[in-house]
């Protein structure tokens, strides 16, 4: 039961990822989920790939991380790598890929199409199936590309700005900051978010951003800037 769409959208993201497979069978395998195999009675299906892709992609990017950013301590490093490596920061990256387009799903998921959660699983399927087939200074070259898309979200001053927020507003007396989503605008694959930070009653900041949690940042770096007049 091939999927021509299917078939297609896997071709262009070995284009978008800059990997052409050696073994298309561990592609097709990273793209198959278990309700598309299920029905269609295929012996595999991409859970034990996205175990292995879960690991090669934590060890890359934590290889990554700790030739970048040599100045910063365990906990520091293991708090960009978290704020990296989870299903939201997956999900978009498979978006951005085309791995919600790839992905052979079952008859139930087809119309709704992947959930962030199937999209990100899939992604750590990619990762493995890589590894997999060209080992790991491939598999290190993917992560590489997956850190540039979220470029914008790895600076270590800039993921400092919610807690320096947050020291500043407590040592005043002030209490714990506010964060919420107020406006999302643009379609699935580009959105936009806008958030205000609050401190009671009181709108602090707002700002835009690709991702919520960039756009945290952003107000919190917009009400730091405020206050300092």
């Amino acid at each position: 039961m091939k999927n021509p769409d299917s078939e297609k959208a896997a071709e262009e993201i070995q284009k978008m990822i800059n990997y052409i497979f050696r073994k298309k069978d561990l592609l097709r395998e990273a793209l198959t989920h278990s309700s598309y195999a299920n029905e269609s009675g295929l012996p595999y299906h991409n859970e034990r790939m996205e175990f292995l892709g879960d690991a090669v992609l934590e060890l890359t990017v934590s290889d990554l991380l700790y030739d970048r950013y040599k100045e910063l301590d365990e906990g520091q490093l293991t708090r960009i790598r978290s704020q990296i490596v989870c299903e939201k920061k997956l999900y978009e990256w498979a978006l951005a890929v085309g791995l919600h387009r790839a992905v052979r799903l079952g008859r139930s998921l087809i119309k709704k199409g992947p959930t962030p959660a199937i999209a990100a699983d899939t992604a750590e399927s990619l990762f493995g199936a890589v590894f997999l087939d060209g080992g790991y200074s491939a598999a290190l070259s993917l992560a590489k590309a997956y850190l540039e898309f979220h470029r914008d979200e790895l600076s270590p001053d800039r993921q400092d700005t919610k807690t320096l927020l947050q020291e500043t507003l407590q040592a005043m007396g002030r209490g714990v900051p506010y964060y919420r989503t107020v406006e999302r605008t643009g379609p699935d694959h580009s959105l936009k978010f806008k958030v205000e930070v609050t401190i009671g009653d009181e709108l602090l900041a707002e700002a835009w951003g690709n991702t919520i949690k960039e756009a945290e940042f952003e107000a919190a770096g917009a009400a730091l800037k405020k206050m300092q007049g």
